[in-house]
């Protein structure tokens, strides 16, 4: 199973500015000024030593990741990164024709939906979509986003096949041979993770989540749905500090991923829904803190942290 994050941004999108791009430069040509980028091949081999995000970036859209197999593509969440997904789709699909995705919504706020009006394969009619929402009322709010004061295109216009599926909290449904269950998490109107299990793999989608302050038993539920998964995409909003000031906000922490990760035997924690005020160099920062919390405090676990950036790709 492949995993490729084309949205990791949260709340609204968030792309890099002049000033930021201007100190990643100065940060590279630091280090240039002691070597030797005479050449072409040099300065390739230069700039290979640099981490993606310190070259590139991290990624300024909103949620949106995809899971796929060679016979399956599922679409978690339908930020304005499902732009960028849904240009890559008719590129590889030009010449095979029909598009068929199953998307599952997290839940129904702008970061999470704002990108299905520009998912060019919804507009086509040999693309076929099937939705799938424990939120009630899903094809109401998906006409709403698209009504003409707020779009100037109607959901009706978009000539794609369109299935609405509600499902049950808790439930699990089968597509080929793979099976998708989920969980209610703790957010403002109700989110919820989905973990997607193919050929003894697992990964979990756990984006807008808060874990402050719940009932044991909640937390041992959270652990158990975890339980052994070999990614955990999981909401790091916040620094700790921010986790703690803003209860009831509906997200939380890397330090908290990691202290939850741990518990449940994960494998990999990927971070994201990272804050629109939060650089790249930010990001990071927390990132290296997660580390070094994970060091000191479980200094057994093999578990790796690592930022959800746009554009990366994980086989399962």
């Amino acid at each position: 199973m492949k995993v490729r994050f084309w949205g990791v941004r949260g709340s609204l999108p968030s792309p890099p500015t002049s000033d930021q791009i201007r100190q990643k430069i100065l940060r590279v040509l630091e280090k240039a000024a002691c070597s030797d980028i005479s050449s072409a091949i040099k300065r390739e081999e230069f700039l290979s030593k640099f981490d993606n995000w310190e070259v590139g970036v991290i990624g300024g859209n909103t949620s949106c990741v995809e899971m796929s197999t060679n016979d399956t593509l599922l679409i978690f969440d339908m930020g304005s990164g499902m732009k960028k997904l849904g240009d890559y789709l008719i590129k590889k699909h030009s010449s095979e024709g029909n598009i068929l995705a199953h998307i599952f919504i997290n839940h129904t706020h702008w970061d999470h939906m704002q990108g299905y009006p520009f998912f060019v394969p919804a507009y086509r009619p040999n693309t076929e979509l099937h939705f799938y929402a424990v939120h009630e009322n899903f094809l109401d709010r998906l006409n709403a986003q698209q009504d003409f004061r707020f779009f100037p295109v109607g959901l009706d216009i978009m000539a794609a096949q369109k299935h609405f599926h509600q499902i049950e909290v808790n439930s699990e449904q089968i597509i080929n041979d793979l099976s998708i269950k989920n969980i209610e998490l703790h957010h403002p109107g109700k989110s919820f993770a989905y973990k997607v299990t193919h050929n003894g793999r697992s990964a979990v989608y756990a984006t807008d989540a808060e874990y402050n302050n719940l009932p044991k038993e909640r937390m041992f539920e959270y652990i158990n749905f975890y339980e052994g998964t070999d990614l955990l995409i999981f909401d790091a909003q916040y620094s700790f500090i921010e986790e703690i000031q803003k209860v009831d906000w509906g997200h939380s922490s890397a330090l908290v991923g990691v202290d939850i990760a741990v518990k449940a035997h994960v494998k990999r924690l990927g971070l994201v829904h990272h804050a629109p005020e939060n650089d790249d160099f930010e990001i990071h920062k927390l990132l290296n803190i997660a580390c070094e919390y994970r060091r000191n405090n479980y200094p057994d676990s093999q578990l790796e942290i690592f930022i959800g950036s746009e554009g990366l790709e994980i086989e399962i």
